[in-house]
């Protein structure tokens, strides 16, 4: 039995991270909202798209382990939902033999339709709930919510007909743990940016790093992300080696890669100050995209409890809910304010 990637699982992804690096910079959206036309191209070309989608079917025919490592590089890029959803699509088998793929953007089910992060070349949109993830074909006719430049766009759909694509338990896991893996590389992306600033930033005639308080902050960071990272790829090895378990670490590992986001974007304003909450810094839309990742996987305690009852029912009214009483793990809830 083994418990985390092989060494050529790694090197494949840190090869395939590179490349990701190079077409998705951190510094893209202080000019555009979204990945251009030419950037989906690039990533398609790498195979992207295609990594667990059946050779007979044209594509990869990779397993768990390698999706989730490419995952959290995607997340670690700040990629849009768009492209974590049209990754997760592919787990989808279709209801409707119109329906081929293509790009999917993502939504939050709601009491009333669903709320999609608007992708304006999508024909199709993925609703994540816990156990009910599912493809809907994207409405001609949606009602705008919000338009922050910096921002994905946010509107409304009523009503969202008969389902295209539907997954079935192996698929649904697939979907959290996508949706883990990108909030795991959104934890670790604002890991990192808080310990380069940290390095560069000078009080008092030297580095903010080295002030105790700034070190305790990144320390906890480092723990976070690394929990989490570590996390999402063994629920990936249960997964691929089909253990009885896979459901229940898939389920543990989005709660945590959800906090640890939460908590680390918290903390990496708080080592940027003032400067974190320019409209147009990465940091910002670091702290504003962690609780829309979340809310897009069900909620941050949206995991279904285990069989036989025990656990709390899914909070479905609210996906950014928290448990009353329940305490502050690792920071989040006061991160999330």
């Amino acid at each position: 039995m083994h418990y985390q990637p092989s060494r050529a699982q790694r090197e494949l992804a840190e090869s395939m991270d590179d490349a990701i690096a190079a077409i998705l910079p951190i510094a893209r959206w202080h000019s555009a909202r979204n990945e251009s036309e030419a950037d989906w191209a690039r990533l398609s070309e790498l195979g992207i798209f295609d990594l667990a989608r059946a050779e007979e079917a044209g594509g990869l025919g990779l397993g768990a382990v390698e999706e989730v490592l490419i995952a959290m590089a995607l997340g670690r890029r700040l990629a849009s939902p768009s492209i974590f959803a049209t990754l997760a699509a592919v787990h989808a088998r279709p209801t409707d033999e119109q329906w081929s793929g293509g790009r999917v953007a993502a939504a939050i089910r709601s009491a009333d339709g669903a709320k999609v992060l608007c992708d304006g070349l999508a024909q199709s949109v993925l609703v994540g709930a816990p156990g009910e993830a599912a493809v809907y074909r994207l409405a001609a006719q949606q009602q705008e919510l919000d338009d922050v430049p910096w921002l994905d766009r946010l509107s409304s759909i009523k009503s969202l007909g008969n389902p295209v694509g539907l997954f079935d338990d192996p698929g649904q896991r697939r979907v959290m743990l996508i949706n883990a893996a990108a909030l795991a590389g959104l934890a670790d992306a604002a890991f990192m940016m808080a310990v380069e600033y940290s390095g560069i930033r000078e009080q008092f005639g030297r580095p903010i790093g080295s002030f105790q308080a700034i070190k305790h902050h990144c320390a906890n960071m480092a723990l976070a992300s690394r929990g989490a990272l570590d996390l999402v790829t063994f629920a990936a090895v249960a997964i691929d080696d089909g253990r009885d378990d896979a459901a229940f670490l898939t389920d543990s590992a989005f709660v945590i890669a959800a906090d640890a986001a939460i908590a680390n974007a918290g903390r990496n304003v708080q080592i940027h100050g003032g400067i974190g909450w320019r409209a147009e810094a990465a940091v910002k839309r670091i702290f504003k995209s962690g609780p829309g990742r979340g809310a897009i996987g069900g909620g941050l305690w949206g995991a279904p409890p285990p069989p036989g009852g025990g656990g709390a029912a899914p909070r479905r009214g609210d996906p950014l809910a928290r448990p009353t009483g329940g305490g502050d793990r690792a920071g989040g809830a006061t991160a999330a304010r």
